[in-house]
């Protein structure tokens, strides 16, 4: 396996807009990965858990993962999502996004049933042999309900399984572990955004962040900041983005994603309907708390 690009900086998972059938409207979110990656995103991971990679059909997954790749032009690197609890599929997703030109895969946990650690290594490890492009670990244990060890990374990034980590837990501890234990073989992605910044000063590569789905270049400009050292204001903006953050997650049992695709019609982008099971029966005081984020940013007047 060879790492044909480094992954860096601020990765976005686009969301997928549905058409009225509930289907992927294919036009429109290549339209608004072009609008990403216009913002500057350095790279993008699709379709991912935002792009509700999961409500898809084997076919449309195939689809949308070749969309991902024809949207994004070759201007920025393509995670292909290829994630799956069983193993066998996921090598076949894998497969089929090498063959459509992913620059690399990412694969979410599998969680039912849920493996040990030996299942977990022997999973990324078989994906791994079966394609030649960089295997990626998506780690997200409030959604998956399992969660990858340090070590278990660690052995992998050891004997060449895996090139990088989406390490999406709530502390940063379990990060700094893996920054500590992999000591730069791999690319770290801070997945959640109140580990962001405090992710980038302990040595990882980029960030995945939910508020660069709807305000990539502010997103951008606070990796920026930080990569030219002015850490104070990129801190600075880092709290700002992170009201945008509260203000999608107020209700922890409501779809945030509902709220992220509303906000985005706020500033002008066209994403379409939720698709079932998420519905738009959220209190209206969710979208208002996005609005007054908005207009700190100066993003809505």
């Amino acid at each position: 396996m060879q790492t044909e690009k480094k992954i860096h900086g601020v990765v976005t998972t686009p969301l997928t807009v549905w058409d009225s059938k509930g289907d992927p409207d294919k036009e429109k979110t290549k339209k608004y990965i072009r609008h990403l990656i216009a913002e500057g995103v350095h790279a993008i991971f699709y379709p991912g858990s935002a792009s509700e990679f999961g409500l898809m059909s084997t076919e449309e997954q195939k689809e949308m993962i070749s969309l991902g790749i024809e949207a994004a032009q070759g201007k920025v690197p393509v995670l292909s999502g290829t994630g799956h609890n069983s193993t066998k599929h996921a090598v076949r997703l894998s497969q089929y996004a090498e063959k459509a030109g992913a620059d690399a895969v990412m694969l979410s946990l599998p969680h039912d049933p849920k493996p040990t650690q030996e299942g977990l290594y022997m999973h990324y490890k078989t994906v791994a042999q079966s394609i030649k492009i960089p295997v990626f670990v998506y780690s997200w244990p409030k959604s998956f309900g399992v969660e990858i060890d340090p070590e278990t990374v660690a052995r992998l990034a050891e004997e060449g399984y895996v090139h990088g980590i989406k390490d999406a837990a709530d502390d940063l501890w379990h990060m700094a572990e893996i920054i500590r234990l992999t000591q730069g073989k791999i690319t770290v992605l801070a997945g959640v955004d109140p580990t962001c910044l405090g992710g980038l000063c302990l040595g990882a590569d980029g960030i995945m962040s939910s508020a660069a789905d709807i305000v990539p270049g502010d997103v951008v400009k606070m990796y920026n900041l930080f990569r030219d050292g002015k850490l104070k204001e990129a801190a600075e903006l880092q709290l700002l983005l992170l009201g945008i953050f509260k203000a999608l997650c107020t209700v922890r049992d409501r779809d945030s994603l509902v709220i992220l695709r509303e906000g985005n019609k706020m500033l002008g982008q066209d994403m379409g309907e939720p698709v079932l099971p998420s519905t738009k029966d959220f209190p209206p005081v969710m979208l208002e708390n996005l609005r007054k984020e908005l207009k700190k940013l100066g993003r809505l007047k």
